[in-house]
């Protein structure tokens, strides 16, 4: 018997259930985190549910969600981000769907979802971008650790126009490679091979998926190598795939379920099957004019100084033209200030022991390694300091 999908409560039951909580938020009167059942923690849900997420200025930390897959590496389990867990694949940072926002009071901890939020504050959140986006958080970042793991499926994301003639997205899911650590001789599918037929190519993948054979994919599509810190450009309808050695932070808009998978290097799933793929859905959705030399003029990222001084400079990491969010990285050894500029902004410590973040209302928290956090549009200027030596900050926006 075939496991019941997941799309219905995607598409159906997850957005009913958000409209029925901002109906009734205004009605709430308590909240409880049952998550550990000996200690259920309570707050009111008129007045400590609603400060947080109301005040202008919040910083947002929040709790990510870790999955394993067959692909998975080690990165992440080895640096304590999910300490013990087998094969951890993906680390979501910032998604509606995925999260959950983190109150502490008195040594307390309280986890609201962060639909909660945007449902109270999505103005303050989103800024400019409150009209268009309305409840949804535009920026997500995961990790996917194939470190020590295998190669990521060899897949695409819909064009604009199809994802919302077939699916009713506003927006879809253009997505960038950063590489933050990576092996020796790691590499990253990425783009087509200079030559090749894409007929040839979907017959090959049609024979896979019916008799199990395997296929030579450095044969049709494009190969980069990785290297620590750089940005790899994947606008929607570009053939991707981490390869095996990497602990990529991969930075999208957020629509996360519409991956049309091509070839999943004949893994199978628990009832011994070949993974489901989407062949014909990534066909009418790849861009095959991406090959070849425009690989590396179009979709690995030039980064170029555009601010500097004592001890600091910012890098802009220029994304496609077809993105709607832009990147930049600040490189600092004392401290280092950034304006959001009507767009929250999404970071993560790419280098450096920690930072702390401070903004002009005063208020600050200090971030790890590898940790992301959310600064919203309303929040203005900050400042990031370094603790214990250099750091880089990776920040992700929307243009």
């Amino acid at each position: 018997m075939r496991r019941p999908s997941t799309n219905v409560a995607y598409f159906v039951d997850w957005p009913a259930l958000n409209e029925h909580l901002a109906a009734l938020s205004p009605r709430v009167g308590l909240f409880v985190d049952g998550q550990r059942p000996d200690e259920p923690v309570f707050a009111s849900g008129r007045r400590d549910a609603r400060r947080p997420v109301g005040h202008e200025r919040e910083l947002l930390s929040r709790s990510a969600l870790v999955r394993t897959r067959s692909w998975g590496g080690q990165w992440i389990s080895d640096r304590t981000l999910a300490p013990g867990r087998a094969q951890p694949a993906w680390s979501f940072e910032t998604h509606l769907a995925e999260n959950g926002l983190m109150l502490e009071s008195d040594g307390r901890l309280l986890e609201l979802s962060f639909d909660w939020l945007m449902v109270h504050a999505s103005e303050n959140v989103l800024g400019d971008w409150a009209a268009m986006m309305g409840r949804l958080f535009p920026i997500r970042f995961d990790f996917l650790d194939t470190w020590d793991g295998g190669n990521l499926s060899v897949q695409c994301h819909p064009r604009p126009d199809y994802i919302r003639r077939h699916f009713g997205e506003i927006i879809t899911q253009d997505e960038c490679y950063y590489i933050l650590d990576c092996q020796p001789r790691a590499e990253v599918f990425l783009g087509f091979r200079e030559g090749m037929e894409p007929e040839a190519f979907r017959a090959e993948l049609e024979a896979s998926l019916l008799e199990g054979r395997e296929v030579d994919v450095r044969r049709f599509v494009h190969t980069v190598p990785a290297r620590k810190h750089d940005l790899l450009l994947i606008p929607q309808g570009t053939i991707h795939g981490s390869g095996r050695g990497n602990l990529v932070l991969e930075i999208s808009n957020t629509p996360y379920i519409f991956t049309f998978k091509m070839y999943d290097w004949l893994r199978r799933d628990l009832e011994g099957q070949l993974r489901p793929l989407n062949i014909a859905r990534a066909f009418e959705n790849l861009y095959f004019e991406r090959r070849g030399r425009r690989v590396a003029e179009e979709l690995v990222s030039r980064p170029r100084v555009v601010g500097e001084g004592e001890g600091w400079r910012v890098v802009h990491l220029p994304t496609h033209r077809q993105h709607l969010y832009d990147v930049r990285r600040y490189e600092f050894s004392g401290s280092v200030e950034g304006e959001t500029a009507g767009s929250p902004h999404v970071m993560n410590v790419v280098e450096g022991r920690s930072v702390l973040l401070e903004t002009s209302s005063g208020m600050a928290q200090r971030f790890n390694y590898a940790e992301t956090f959310v600064v919203p549009a309303a929040a203005g200027r900050y400042r990031l300091i370094a603790e214990g030596g250099a750091a880089r900050v990776v920040a992700a926006h929307m243009k």
